[in-house]
């Protein structure tokens, strides 16, 4: 008799969640089909695994201030930075998979940085459930003008006759900047001498200055200096050339089509998410992104918003973890 009184309890229960959800359902409009259909329904947060201020912070608030607008609910960043990311990527993994706690991250920390850890919490092909991209940015090669050089071609001319004399800056060990430059060092046979710096401007006033003959840097940090004539650029690592800087060739056109790395952010959550709450996070982003104004935002930084389906933005995952993961271990390159 208590057993049949304790299914009967869980029965109604049961039904009184059903009616809960149908009650909700109706408030918010929508048809009943599932919990994810009346997603969101409390603030969502999104990890920043980068302290407040930068380019990865101040895109995650544009965004997320645009989501707010749109889903009708407060959309809430939390930075996380510490040990190269590794702390605000592990609290998305560690979070129930629910669509209320995502992150924001990098080809530079997602992909390379994991790759050259000497070791990790978490797994990217496996811990994690793509959800959007966001925008793609190209790199620039540059070279100080005192070096006699105005071609990529003729730096690994140059570097090839003259083996261990040029040194190239990169923002450290194992980043993406270093693994690019290392890409350049074995496809084209050259020695060269690294310089890992701290920061991305503290390497190019090196070069500028002629401490450091070479650097591969971001288009944001590099564009400047190379208006101002501190910095020559031989190339642009993207597909097709910049409207900002349009005498700049492309890797390909340059010779070196190996070198093409196109940096991008994206918007992953733990694994597991229900795929009708990845869809919504998906068409809302992308819907912002798609947005004029949202567009000249990033032009005016060199970047292009990057509209990708979650299937997409996986694939693309997981080719630059095979594409760069191969160069790291032939160059058997790995973080300080």
């Amino acid at each position: 008799e208590r057993e049949a009184e304790e299914v009967a309890a869980a029965a109604e229960a049961a039904r009184q969640r059903k009616r809960e959800m149908v009650a909700l359902a109706a408030t918010l409009g929508l048809p009943l089909v599932s919990w994810a259909q009346a997603f969101p329904a409390k603030p969502i947060r999104i990890v920043v695994p980068f302290g407040a201020g930068g380019v990865a912070d101040l895109t995650a608030r544009t965004v997320a201030q645009k989501m707010s607008e749109s889903m009708g609910q407060a959309i809430v960043i939390e930075n996380k930075p510490g040990n190269n990311t590794t702390l605000g990527t592990e609290l998305v993994v560690g979070s129930p998979p629910d669509g209320y706690t995502i992150g924001n991250n990098n080809l530079a920390t997602f992909i390379v940085g994991a790759l050259t850890a000497k070791q990790l919490p978490y797994r990217i092909e496996s811990d994690f459930t793509p959800i959007a991209s966001l925008f793609t940015q190209p790199n620039l090669v540059g070279v100080t003008p005192s070096l006699p050089v105005k071609t990529l071609a003729e730096l690994i001319a140059y570097a090839k006759a003259n083996p261990n004399m040029i040194s190239f800056g990169s923002t450290g060990q194992g980043t993406s900047l270093h693994v690019l430059t290392e890409m350049l060092r074995m496809n084209s046979g050259i020695e060269m001498v690294h310089a890992p710096y701290k920061s991305a401007p503290a390497a190019e006033g090196d070069l500028a200055a002629g401490h450091i003959q070479l650097m591969i840097s971001n288009f944001t940090s590099m564009e400047p200096q190379v208006k101002a004539g501190r910095i020559r650029a031989l190339a642009i690592t993207s597909s097709t050339r910049s409207p900002r800087l349009p005498d700049v060739p492309t890797v390909a056109q340059a010779g070196a089509p190996y070198l093409e790395m196109v940096t991008w952010a994206g918007i992953v959550g733990p694994k597991g998410m229900p795929p009708a709450i990845v869809k919504r996070l998906n068409t809302t982003i992308n819907e912002i992104l798609s947005d004029p104004n949202f567009k000249k935002q990033y032009e005016a930084m060199g970047s292009e918003t990057d509209i990708k389906t979650p299937e997409q933005f996986a694939a693309m995952i997981k080719s630059d973890l095979a594409k760069w993961g191969e160069v790291i271990r032939k160059g058997r390159i790995t973080a300080d």
